[in-house]
């Protein structure tokens, strides 16, 4: 389906309403939402508003809807029965602002974040006093950077990590629970969510970068050698990575050259193989 003609390449539409008493290099989609999540509450901060807690259960159905404006090439507002299913009971006030930026590459979200806060609907709902919650779905396709952001408060709604089992909301039931939490105990993995940190993402593929941080950790790796790839100054795990270079646990990923460790790929298992062999000297 055509776009809605726009006259800039980033468009926005705000909406606020309320549910009668009776009635979240380019960054992927979760790291995107909780990139906007901090700019969020550093702004509520910063106007006297307390922080909103991430309604983390309810982010994959707004991300579905966000996927829902990609496919149909149209920036529009959730409907009545679109949204309804996602508020939880007890909602008795919802805010709702929704994004569209022509690129699918955007190094980091400030940009839809500071166009949302130069509007004025967007920036009321965004600083709104009487919103505890917020659900973010982000999705990154071809035709662009899609995003919604759906606010609201309820009696009766607690936001994961309130509750729940362990030290990670989201695997409770998982077969690997007990060893998620050992190494958590022993500091190797913080989680998947910094810096709230509350989810471990158990599902996900690991990337080469979290998978330095972790061996990092677990091997207590202290020492560097002036070892410095050139893709992963952006990587909030440059310095595990240096470290694992140091000890000759890796040699990058693009040889013969080795100057660049990939920080975002997934590892493989033949990967974590050569990976394991050398960091035990096997």
């Amino acid at each position: 389906m055509a776009f809605r003609r726009l006259a800039v390449v980033i468009a926005v539409l705000v909406l606020i309403g309320a549910v009668p008493a009776t009635a979240p290099a380019a960054l992927d989609s979760e790291e995107f939402e909780e990139c906007l999540l901090g700019l969020i509450n550093e702004d509520r901060t910063a106007h006297g508003a307390g922080e909103l807690a991430m309604a983390y259960d309810r982010n994959d159905e707004v991300r579905a809807f966000s996927q829902k404006m990609a496919g149909e090439g149209d920036l529009r507002h959730m409907t009545s029965a679109e949204r309804s299913p996602i508020l939880p009971g007890g909602t008795f006030t919802w805010g709702e602002n929704v994004a569209w930026h022509s690129s699918p590459y955007l190094p980091g979200c400030a940009t839809i974040h500071s166009m949302f806060m130069n509007s004025s609907g967007h920036r009321a709902n965004i600083l709104s006093s009487n919103k505890e919650f917020v659900a973010l779905g982000v999705y990154i396709g071809s035709n662009g950077t899609w995003v919604t952001e759906l606010f609201f408060n309820s009696s009766s709604y607690e936001a994961p990590g309130a509750s729940g089992d362990g030290t990670f909301w989201d695997d409770d039931g998982s077969i690997f629970e007990e060893a998620i939490e050992k190494v958590a105990a022993a500091g190797i993995s913080k989680g998947c969510n910094p810096p709230t940190n509350n989810r471990y993402c158990p599902n996900d593929h690991l990337t080469r970068g979290q998978m330095a941080a972790m061996l990092t950790r677990a091997l207590n790796l202290t020492a560097t050698d002036g070892t410095d790839f050139i893709d992963d100054n952006t990587s909030v795990f440059e310095d595990d990575i240096n470290k694992l270079a140091a000890a000759g646990i890796t040699k990058g990923c693009n040889p013969p050259a080795n100057d660049h460790f990939c920080p975002y790929a997934a590892v493989t298992r033949g990967q974590m193989a050569a990976f394991l062999a050398r960091a035990l000297d096997l």
